[in-house]
C-alpha cells in the first residue's frame, strides 16, 4: 500500500477573505503523477500555496504525512520563471545548493559531498557549464534547469511544479519529462500545466481545478470533458489513438 504524503480535506481558502478554492479534497500519495489543469483563475496556483503552507485554508484541513515533525522539507518546488529576481547576485551553482539550507542551517557550510550532488544535478539538467554564472545572466530555460536542480537536491518525497515547461526549448521539454518520469520512480510528483497534450503521455492522473477539484484518475481525458469544465486547453491528437469519454463532474 502507498504511503501518504499530504491530504487535504475539504478545503477553503482565497485572499482578503474571498474564496478562490472551495471545498477541495486531494490526497497525494508517493509516486502518484498529478497533472494540474485548469482555466486562469480557477484556483491551481492557490491550491499550491495551500500544499506547501504558503497559503493557509480559511477552512479544512492540511495533514502532512510525508513529516514527522511537521516541516514541509520533504517537498521540493520548481515555481514559474517569472517569479524570480533576476537580479539577485547569486551564481548557478549557489542556488542549486541553497536547496539544502532549510535542512543544513543558514550558517552552515556546504559539504564535498552537497558540492558533488549539485554538480551531478547541473550536469543532469545540461547546466554544470553554467554553475559559475549569476543567475540573472541566463536565459528563461537555463533558469528553469536551475531550479529544477535546486528543486531536487534535498531529495524530496514530493517535487512540485509550477508550468515547468515555459521558457523551456523544444529538446529540453523533451528531456524533462523523461527525467520526471524516472524521478516518478522514486518520488510523487504534482505538475500544473496547460499543455495536456503533452503531459498526459506521462501523468498518471489529471485533477481539473475550477474553484473545485475533480480527480480523474486516469491520464485520459477527452476535449468534451474539457469543455464542458470550462478549461482553456486544446486537445488535439494523431493516428489511431484510443481514448476514454470520462464521467461528467458532479455540479453543486
Amino acid at each position: 500500500m502507498s504511503e501518504r504524503l499530504v491530504e487535504l480535506t475539504d478545503i477553503t481558502t482565497g485572499y482578503d477573505g474571498v474564496a478562490a478554492i472551495e471545498h477541495v479534497n486531494l490526497t497525494i500519495n508517493e509516486r502518484d503523477y498529478i497533472g494540474i489543469i485548469g482555466p486562469n483563475g480557477g484556483g491551481k496556483t492557490t491550491l499550491l500555496k495551500v500544499i506547501l503552507g504558503i497559503l493557509p485554508p480559511f477552512s479544512g484541513k492540511v495533514k502532512l504525512h510525508g513529516s514527522t515533525d511537521g516541516k514541509r522539507d520533504f517537498i521540493g518546488y520548481l515555481p514559474q520563471v517569472n517569479n524570480i529576481d533576476k537580479k539577485f547576485p547569486i551564481t548557478v551553482q549557489e542556488v542549486v545548493l541553497s536547496g539544502i539550507m532549510s535542512r543544513k542551517g543558514i550558517f552552515t557550510r556546504y559539504s564535498k559531498q552537497d558540492k558533488a550532488l549539485a554538480r551531478e544535478l547541473m550536469e543532469r539538467t545540461g547546466i554544470e557549464h553554467l554553475r559559475k554564472k549569476v543567475i540573472g545572466e541566463l536565459s528563461g530555460g537555463q533558469m528553469q534547469r536551475a531550479f529544477l536542480s535546486r528543486a531536487l537536491i534535498s531529495k524530496p518525497k514530493l517535487l512540485i511544479l509550477d508550468e515547468p515547461n515555459t521558457y523551456v526549448d523544444n529538446k529540453f521539454e523533451g528531456e524533462l519529462y523523461e527525467l520526471l518520469t524516472k524521478l516518478n520512480e522514486q518520488m510523487a510528483i504534482v505538475i500544473v500545466t496547460h499543455d495536456l497534450g503533452t503531459v498526459s503521455q506521462y501523468v498518471k492522473s489529471i485533477a481539473c481545478v475550477n474553484r473545485g477539484l475533480h480527480l480523474h484518475p486516469s491520464n485520459i481525458i477527452s476535449q468534451e470533458q474539457l469543455d464542458n469544465y470550462n478549461c482553456p486547453i486544446q486537445l488535439i491528437t494523431h493516428g489511431h489513438i484510443p481514448h476514454t469519454v470520462l464521467e461528467n463532474h458532479n455540479k453543486k
